[in-house]
């Protein structure tokens, strides 16, 4: 039975490039769409927080405070355990 013509070293060296270059942009697509998938959880997130500290009657300048003294605290006591 005959396979037909072989393909030569440059046929398949233009499909491997071709191949990569498909591939290439397909990652560029996914990568685009993941970091979309990331911008609309973020919102999401800072959604939730924002409609939190308004239900708490908390403002953005107390919340941030709140946090600073939190974190300050968390450090002298990791202090403390060294």
């Amino acid at each position: 039975m005959s396979r037909g013509p072989r393909k030569t070293i440059e046929d398949k060296i233009r499909e491997k490039e071709e191949l990569i270059q498909g591939l290439k942009t397909r990652l560029q697509s996914e990568n685009k769409e993941l970091e979309a998938l990331r911008q609309e959880k973020r919102a999401k997130e800072i959604a939730e927080i924002a409609g939190f500290l308004e239900e708490s009657g908390v403002t953005i300048e107390q919340a941030r405070d709140i946090l600073e003294q939190h974190i300050a605290q968390d450090s002298g006591d990791e202090a403390d355990c060294a």
